[in-house]
């Protein structure tokens, strides 16, 4: 029997949509490639979800992998970055609807600190929820099986077989899936719902 739901946030319940954030900047096609390969697509960009890395030092990693010319720019890109999250608007009804079905619900999310305090207003359905764990609060980022412990340690009462998990990443799901718990690729809510009802 199916008792939680645990959400990913980005891509799931907020928007973070770095195209058109980059794409705001107006830059060149191919500087705007170099610049995407440095910050949201780069290896760095899990570090910074991990929050180990001060800030300071983060930037001057990200300013050593691009050109000189780009670096002022990669900087400013990396600085607004929390531009690019907004909440879905169907975030808190969602959640309200399933708690009225008798789910309980959590979230499990990669997630900055950094972002995390200047994305508040974008998180405002987070106390709707009966809890969760972002990745800076543990220093571990999914796909790692470590963060799902780590979850399921915080929250005791969690069992994966009666838990259902919503990411828009197959890997976060392969791994979720990997120690028990049910998983859903989201690609949007109505198809979520739709194949929930499978549990």
């Amino acid at each position: 029997m199916i008792k939680n739901i645990i959400f990913d946030i980005g891509n799931v319940l907020v928007d973070f949509d770095s195209e058109t954030y980059l794409k705001g900047f107006g830059f060149a096609p191919e500087k705007e490639k170099r610049i995407r390969e440095a910050t949201f697509d780069g290896p760095i960009w899990h570090e910074f979800d991990r929050s180990v890395i001060p800030v300071k030092q983060l930037r001057e990693t990200l300013a050593s992998l691009v050109l000189p010319e780009d670096r002022e720019d990669v900087l400013q890109v990396f600085d607004h970055s929390d531009a690019t999250i907004r909440r879905r608007d169907f975030a808190i009804p969602w959640i309200l609807s399933l708690q009225e079905q008798g789910f309980k619900t959590w979230y499990l999310s990669n997630y900055s600190r950094w972002t995390a305090e200047r994305t508040q207003n974008a998180l405002d359905f987070l106390p709707f929820l009966h809890g969760g764990l972002f990745s800076y609060e543990v220093g571990q980022i999914k796909p790692e099986p470590e963060i799902f412990r780590s979850f399921l340690q915080r929250f005791p009462e969690i069992r994966p077989d009666e838990s259902v998990f919503f990411d828009d990443s197959p890997a976060n799901i392969r791994a979720a899936c990997a120690l028990g718990f049910h998983g859903i690729v989201f690609r949007n809510q109505e198809q979520a719902m739709k194949e929930l009802q499978r549990f």
